[in-house]
């Protein structure tokens, strides 16, 4: 059974307890995540982080975050500067408080608790500004005409080659 999303969680009684969770985080209450986002693309509704994870133990016996994250958020396309809406799904593994070796062999990252607490919100903020494409576009190329090549640009690409004339000045001995 899945209990409901709290702010905090200390890891190693949820790990014990086999902690399951789901609900909803506002994409408002994410601050540095909103400093990214465009803010012309709202419909006048809030948006909604859907999250759902549990708290379970690695191979290494270290405790492991293990979870879904699911929203869509509307960023600023950096070709035609108009908003566009990404559709974001995530998958969260990660180490909680592993040591370097474990890091090394397990291939995983980490997150490392406050006193053994840790706050899901900032992990999901987290993983959310990291999956976050580096420059945002449209898949449409045509979403900026300005961009688009146009055919009298096309037609001077095509001109003579300037060295031609050397080609006569050429012998075949």
């Amino acid at each position: 059974m899945r209990d409901k999303l709290r702010k905090r969680y200390h890891v190693h009684k949820e790990v014990a307890q086999g902690g399951r969770f789901e609900g909803e985080i506002a994409l408002s209450d994410f601050e540095r995540l909103g400093e990214l986002l465009c803010s012309g693309g709202s419909d006048g509704q809030e948006r909604k982080v859907i999250v759902n994870f549990e708290f379970t133990r690695s191979e290494f016996d270290t405790p492991l975050l293990v979870g879904h994250v699911q929203t869509g958020l509307t960023l600023e396309c950096q070709r035609c500067l108009q908003p566009m809406e990404l559709p974001l799904s995530l998958d969260i593994s990660l180490l909680v408080d592993a040591s370097e070796d474990m890091i090394r062999q397990g291939g995983r990252d980490t997150l490392y608790s406050d006193e053994g607490y840790i706050d899901i919100a900032e992990v999901v903020e987290d993983e959310i500004i990291l999956a976050l494409p580096l420059v945002a576009m449209h898949d449409d190329t045509e979403c900026n005409s300005n961009w688009q090549v146009s055919a009298a640009a096309a037609d001077s690409a095509e001109k003579e080659n300037p060295f031609a004339v050397l080609q006569q000045l050429k012998t075949t001995d």
